[in-house]
């Protein structure tokens, strides 16, 4: 088993599955997405000056997995914390959980299609939040996501499948 370098993972149990107290720092983020038509939009969230990354985009929420949370947990507080919206874990599918040597992300989707969601965002953390549509989503990635996203440019076509074939 390798990360996305192909560098074999150490952090891993002989599931596959990362260790929650393994020396990787653990994090989580929420795709969240919508159809409208025959359109497929993304929510991105663009971080505010104050935190790591500011000004760039990232996914709609995410953070740290804190001691004690398991990933899931860790996705439904940030969405909360970040961006005011309360999910509950049967809204959340999982979609994979991908390693650099310095961190694991697990990652889900929620499909917010037909839900009238209202947004609070967490002024600290968060300046705004944008729809981008399936089509904008390459371009989109390539020049406004925060650095560390962007050097997933590669990985992020499993998101895309995911999307596209199975919500």
């Amino acid at each position: 088993m390798g990360d996305i370098e192909d560098k074999p993972y150490e952090h891993f149990n002989r599931l596959g599955i990362p260790e929650v107290n393994g020396p990787l720092e653990g994090g989580a983020c929420v795709w969240l997405i919508k159809r409208e038509e025959e359109k497929v939009s993304i929510l991105f969230q663009k971080r505010s000056m104050n935190v790591q990354n500011g000004g760039f985009y990232d996914a709609s929420a995410g953070g740290h997995i804190d001691e004690g949370e398991d990933p899931l947990t860790a996705a439904l507080r940030e969405t909360r914390e970040e961006i005011g919206l309360d999910l509950s874990p049967d809204e959340l599918k999982f979609v994979c959980t991908y390693a650099t040597d310095k961190k694991y992300i697990s990652v889900y989707i929620a499909d917010r299609t037909g839900k009238e969601d209202t947004l609070t965002l967490n002024e600290d953390e968060v300046d705004l939040v944008e729809w981008i549509t399936l089509e904008e989503f390459d371009m989109f990635v390539r020049a406004r996501v925060k650095p560390p996203l962007r050097e997933l440019v590669p990985h992020l076509p499993v998101l895309r499948y995911y999307i596209e074939n199975y919500l």
